[in-house]
């Protein structure tokens, strides 16, 4: 069983160090490449005592480097995802409660009727290293392929009234999204 997950992502497209450049050695790694925006590295690793794992970078590193403790999970699948959607938002700690809310009694249950949004995934940073932004809190959404976030369900998600009211603040107005392809 995880607890957590180190997420690390490299900034600047290109340069040196490859996927080994980014890695903790914390356990189980997920390879991943950005499409959108195009060519950024991140790896996701996952293990069961996270609070043990050093995400310390050296000064100049290109990386940033975010330790989480699971906060919910809609439940494994058997199907491996095609896609990784990755929301974060840096949240306010008097909002913190609300947004648990939308996301568990709302939005994740819309993008769930999708056919082909697999698992959604959110976790509580604890800890972050480098120069990145100060996120609080990240979703990881498993898609079998790209084509899902056209779905009329992720339409439907992103366009309830409870979502417009959060989109009026600025810290849901400057969320992190990314778009991943597993490298297998």
């Amino acid at each position: 069983m995880t607890d957590g997950v180190i997420f690390t992502q490299k900034l600047q497209v290109g340069g040196g160090g490859g996927f080994a450049a980014l890695l903790t050695g914390a356990g189980a790694v997920e390879k991943l490449l950005s499409i959108d925006p195009a060519g950024q590295l991140a790896t996701l690793e996952t293990t069961g005592d996270i609070a043990a794992v050093d995400i310390a970078l050296g000064r100049g590193a290109d990386l940033v480097r975010y330790r989480c403790r699971m906060a919910t999970d809609s439940g494994p699948v058997d199907e491996p995802y095609g896609a990784l959607m990755l929301v974060a938002f840096a949240v306010p700690p008097e909002r913190k409660p609300e947004v648990d809310d939308w996301y568990l009694n709302e939005h994740i249950a819309l993008l769930m009727r999708a056919d082909g949004w697999l698992r959604a995934r959110r976790y509580e940073v604890e800890a972050m290293s480098g120069e990145g932004a100060p996120w609080t809190n990240l979703a990881f959404h498993e898609l079998r392929n790209v084509s899902v976030m056209d779905s009329e369900e992720r339409r439907i998600a992103r366009s309830t009234a409870w979502r417009a009211e959060l989109e009026t603040e600025r810290w849901f107005q400057t969320a992190g999204r990314w778009v991943f392809l597993p490298e297998r």
